[in-house]
């Protein structure tokens, strides 16, 4: 079975692939607030695509590259502020299980760079593909480390929605989650930023109530 991920990576090999939570930038050479002019200036590239979604605009760079990744840049605003930002890029992995190991490639990095995450979960809404019952895996397998690319049926009930993997880190100014998701054998990985003052403006934008999405 091909599992096709729309996965949202991020390493520290190239210069503003990372910034500290609570660095004057907060994504790449941006800051949250700014507007489209002040972001798309200092991207050197031309954007791939901008389009509108629940009243905010998305700007998506392509064919970027962090360390060995091929990535896309995308870019939120709401009512011409910057309040989202992601790396994306996508994959195609043969064994879905693949997924996790680029998952837990990537979970030193965010570790080195942002400290110690205030949650690793791993949720589990499902276990009929598991041996174990979904009783015993909420308590032996309850965090995102417990989950290894070694168990068979690990990736397969990711990508078919009954197991979501999740780290989270919140600065003063930005809060990071890094997940694994999937649905009908489509797997998501994904690094997002957002900004802890404009989540409540981007909601009332989108029409989201309560602080979280």
């Amino acid at each position: 079975m091909k599992v096709v991920g729309k996965a949202i990576g991020l390493i520290v090999f190239g210069c503003c692939a990372f910034l500290a939570i609570g660095q004057a930038s907060d994504f790449r050479k941006a800051a949250w607030g700014m507007t489209r002019a002040q972001v798309l200036a200092a991207e050197a590239a031309k954007p791939s695509d901008v389009r509108e979604s629940s009243g905010e605009i998305i700007v998506r760079y392509d064919s970027m590259q962090l360390g060995e990744l091929a990535c896309r840049v995308v870019y939120i605003f709401a009512h011409d502020k910057l309040v989202r930002a992601k790396y994306v890029f996508d994959a195609e992995h043969g064994d879905p299980n693949d997924f996790i190991r680029d998952f837990r490639a990537i979970e030193p990095f965010l570790h080195d760079q942002y400290g110690k995450p205030v949650s690793e979960r791993a949720f589990w809404s499902d276990a009929a593909l598991q041996d174990e019952p979904k009783s015993y895996l909420e308590q032996d397998r309850a965090s995102a480390a417990d989950i290894l690319p070694s168990d068979k049926f690990a990736g397969p009930s990711i990508a078919a929605g009954h197991l979501k993997l999740y780290t989270r880190w919140r600065g003063d100014r930005t809060k990071i989650s890094h997940g694994l998701t999937g649905e009908d054998s489509r797997i998501t990985h994904q690094i997002e930023f957002l900004s802890v003052e404009l989540e409540k403006f981007e909601n009332e934008v989108r029409g989201i109530s309560g602080a979280n999405k």
